[in-house]
């Protein structure tokens, strides 16, 4: 899923199911944040309050350290299911092939992670989970990790890297197109996004609304009314993804007064000051940086990666000797 998923949608979904704005808006944020952060920044390097971040995403996929980015794509954007269920329902590959890391929608591990970060009541943690539980609906299928198991035909498929679905392109990401998974068997080879990423906001709806019950806050809609909400903001077929301004203008219709642009420097901004040094960009902090929108966002990457690889995944992880990521 991109920017249309994991900041508009969700936005009306976290709203809808009784989350006021500003937590709504910080759930977003954080969701979106996860494809946008992708830089190592030392701040306050040798001085008091020296940091470093961890990285959400990497558009590097010819970087060939394998801890690089095992770190990255099953944690945050290919989590995999259970390895009592590594096929899934939706899988039916041609070649009959399995992989501990497949990426299974709604899977039972991604469950845990989102509960996780309820359990927490940390809204970025919620955001940052949500990123990845959302992700197994769009990703299903593909592994984030260096396998001829991602390989699709073609020749320009064969040129590409082999990692998440680098070969399918942007194609599993769109939310109104189809298209065809050469990979699995005829029956199972037309994929209808949308009706993905609909399943997607049903489920991610109630899992919001069970948190939200549990800490009394109601909800202003019924699922099935947000689904045939979002259904009617997302329309028709479209190949080429021509429509999606149109499309986003339509969420934020409905989200209304309360929506606010999304600008990936907006937080990173707010908490930290830059200069120009000797041939590097210096970055220091603002006052009351540990109040800021990045640094929680940033300590609650941390949390995440570390609940995923070393409880959630702790297993599968041995079985493929990663013990030390």
């Amino acid at each position: 899923m991109d920017k249309e998923f994991h900041y508009y949608i969700t936005n009306i979904i976290a709203l809808r199911a009784g989350f006021n704005p500003e937590d709504a808006q910080i759930i977003a944020y954080s969701s979106q944040y996860v494809d946008d952060n992708t830089m190592i920044f030392e701040i306050n390097s040798g001085n008091d309050g020296e940091y470093k971040n961890y990285i959400s995403q990497t558009m590097n996929i010819l970087k060939p350290e394998k801890i690089f980015y095992m770190r990255i794509y099953p944690i945050f954007h290919f989590f995999p299911g259970h390895e009592k269920n590594i096929m899934g329902d939706s899988a039916r590959r041609c070649d009959g092939k399995l992989h501990l890391l497949n990426t299974i929608p709604d899977n039972q591990n991604a469950n845990e992670l989102l509960q996780a970060a309820f359990e927490s009541k940390n809204l970025y943690r919620i955001g940052i989970a949500t990123h990845t539980y959302s992700d197994t609906f769009a990703h299903q299928n593909f592994v984030g990790y260096y396998d001829a198991f991602n390989s699709m035909e073609g020749l320009l498929e064969k040129a590409l890297p082999d990692i998440g679905h680098a070969d399918a392109m942007h194609q599993p990401d769109w939310p109104a197109l189809n298209w065809v998974d050469t990979r699995l068997v005829k029956s199972h080879a037309e994929i209808d996004n949308k009706k993905r990423f609909l399943e997607a906001v049903g489920r991610l709806f109630e899992e919001y609304r069970r948190y939200l019950n549990s800490i009394g806050k109601k909800a202003s809609q019924n699922k099935e009314g947000v689904i045939a909400e979002i259904d009617k903001a997302i329309g028709g077929y479209d190949e080429a993804n021509e429509q999606k301004d149109v499309r986003i203008g339509r969420y934020k219709a409905i989200i209304g007064n309360d929506f606010i642009d999304y600008d990936e420097n907006r937080w990173f901004n707010d908490a930290v000051r830059k200069r120009i040094g000797f041939f590097k960009w210096n970055y220091s902090w603002r006052d009351n940086y540990k109040e800021s929108h990045w640094y929680k966002f940033q300590e609650a990457v941390k949390e995440h990666q570390k609940i995923a690889k070393d409880e959630i995944l702790k297993l599968i992880f041995e079985k493929m000797d990663l013990r030390n990521l």
